[in-house]
């Protein structure tokens, strides 16, 4: 074994990743932040039916 392999293996592993290294995603993340997106769109679309009917409510009847 040469002493310049040593050298080339730490200089590689030192600082250079060869791909992208994806960050750790504790099991049921992913899942809880769906929910999370879910819940809140819900949210956004019965406040917005909730604004329509009032307004419904509120225009006086076309015939």
């Amino acid at each position: 074994m040469s002493d310049n392999d040593v050298p080339e293996r730490g200089a590689a592993g030192k600082g250079q990743h060869p791909k992208p290294h994806e960050p750790y995603v504790p099991p049921g993340a992913e899942s809880t932040r769906e929910l999370r997106e879910m819940a809140r769109r819900r949210r956004e679309a019965e406040e917005k039916l909730q604004h329509h009917l009032q307004e419904a409510k509120e225009k006086p009847a076309e015939d």
